[in-house]
C-alpha cells in the first residue's frame, strides 16, 4: 500500500494552506498503468484519503473538491471518471461528478460541518480505470473551509501519484548484517524488475546500480541509511519509487565542529545522529516524521526555504548581502517535519538526532 502524506500543523501557516490533515494510500502499491494495447482490459486502482483535524479548534468544512486528471496522456490517472465509484464517510454528505471540471465534489446537506480533532473521515475513489500511459498524475484536493466566523476560503494541496508499468517491482531491500562494528562491511541486496534505472544513495554517494541486485560495501564507520531509487517511464514525466535500508554501527565515528564540556563527561554508545536532510531544490513540500528527539537546522544562502516542525512555519531567505538566513528548531519524537527548498535556492537542511535512529525516507 503506497502512503503519501500531506499534513497541516497547528501553529502559524500560510493563509492558503489546508486546515485539515490528509493521508493518501493506494491499492495496489504502487498503482499500475493499464496496458497500452487499447483492446486489453484496464488495470483497476483505488485511492483512500484519511482526513483529520490536528488542532483542538474545530474547522468548518463547506466542501471538498477532488480533481482527477483523465484521458490518454501520461499525467492522466484514469481513462474515464464516470467509471469511478466515489465515497465519503461523513454523515449527511453526498458526492457528484463535475465532468467539465474533472472534479468529484463532496458537500454536506447542511451549510457546513464542524471538523474537530475527534471527527476523522475518509474519502475513497474505487474502481479507477487506470490510464494506459506510465507517469505521475497530480491529484488536486481543494477544501472550502474556515475557522471561527471568517469567510470560507479555498485551500489546495496536490498529491503526485505514480502509475508504474504493470510488471514493475522493487522490493526486499536488505542490509546484512544490520548491526556491525566500526569499520565493518555490509552487503546490500534487493529484488527489482528490468524496466527501470536504479540508483543507490547514501551520504556523499549517488551510484548507478541499474544492472545489479546486490552490492558489498566496506569500512562503514557510522550509522547509515541507504536509499534505493527506481526511475521509469517517459523522461518528461517519470515515476520514481524509493525504498530504504539501514545499518547501525557499534561505537561509531562522530564528526563535530566544536564541542565544549564544562565538567566530566562519560559517553557510552551513540549519542548523536547527523544527517544532511536536503540540499537540492524540490519546489514542493516533503514530509518525514522524527523517530527521536533532535534539532533541525536550515541555512539559506540564496533563494528561499520553508521549514515546519509542527509549531510554526518559517520562511527563510538571506538576511542581507554577505549574511545567511538560518534557523535551529527543536524537534520532539513523533513530530512531523515538513520542508520545501524552492527552485533556484542554495540551501542546506540538517538533522541532529539524539540517539542512533535516523530520519525516515521523506514522502511528498
Amino acid at each position: 500500500m503506497t502512503l503519501v502524506v500531506q499534513l497541516q500543523d497547528t501553529g502559524t501557516t500560510a493563509a492558503s494552506d489546508p486546515l485539515l490533515s490528509y493521508t493518501l494510500t493506494t491499492t495496489p502499491s504502487p498503482l499500475k498503468a493499464s496496458p497500452e494495447n487499447p483492446q486489453a482490459p484496464e488495470e483497476i486502482g483505488e485511492i483512500v484519503i484519511s482526513v483529520s483535524r490536528q488542532s483542538g479548534t474545530p474547522a468548518d468544512l463547506k466542501s471538498i473538491r477532488l480533481k482527477v486528471p483523465a484521458g490518454t496522456m501520461s499525467p492522466d490517472l484514469a481513462t474515464d471518471l464516470a467509471k469511478i465509484t466515489p465515497r465519503i464517510t461523513l454523515t449527511g454528505w453526498s458526492v457528484r461528478l463535475d465532468a467539465a471540471a474533472k472534479e468529484f465534489v463532496f458537500s454536506p446537506a447542511a451549510a457546513h460541518t464542524p471538523i474537530g480533532p475527534d471527527l476523522g473521515f475518509t474519502i475513497q475513489l474505487s474502481d479507477i480505470p487506470m490510464s494506459r500511459k506510465v507517469g505521475t498524475s497530480p491529484i488536486t484536493l481543494t477544501e472550502e473551509s474556515r475557522t471561527g466566523t471568517s469567510a470560507f476560503q479555498d485551500r489546495t494541496i496536490v498529491f503526485n501519484i505514480g502509475k508504474f508499468p504493470a510488471d514493475f517491482y522493487l522490493r526486499n531491500f536488505l542490509c546484512e548484517p544490520s548491526i556491525i562494528n566500526n569499520g565493518g562491511d555490509v552487503k546490500l541486496t534487493w529484488e527489482r524488475s528490468a524496466n527501470a534505472t536504479y540508483e543507490l544513495l547514501y551520504p556523499g554517494v549517488e551510484r548507478d546500480v541499474t544492472n545489479r541486485t546486490s552490492l558489498e560495501l566496506e569500512g562503514i564507520k557510522s550509522d547509515t541509511t541507504f536509499y534505493l531509487r527506481a526511475t521509469t517511464g517517459d523522461p518528461t514525466n517519470p515515476v520514481v519509487r524509493i525504498i530504504s535500508a539501514q545499518v547501525s554501527v557499534l561505537k561509531p565515528d562522530l564528526d563535530v565542529g566544536n564541542l565544549t564540556v564544562g565538567g566530566d563527561m562519560q559517553v557510552a554508545g551513540r549519542i548523536l545522529t547527523y544527517e544532511v536532510v536536503a540540499t537540492a531544490p524540490s519546489g514542493f513540500w516533503l514530509n518525514t516524521q522524527a523517530k527521536a528527539d533532535g534539532i533541525l537546522t536550515a541555512t539559506v544562502e540564496q533563494g528561499s526555504v520553508y521549514v515546519d516542525v509542527g509549531r510554526g512555519q518559517y520562511n527563510l531567505s538571506p538576511l542581507a548581502d554577505g549574511n545567511r538566513g538560518f534557523v535551529s528548531l527543536p524537534v520532539f519524537k513523533g513530530e512531523i517535519i515538513r520542508y520545501k527548498i524552492n527552485q533556484g535556492a542554495s540551501a542546506k537542511i540538517e538533522w541532529y538526532g539524539f540517539g542512533s535512529t535516523p530520519l525516515p525516507t521523506p514522502w511528498p
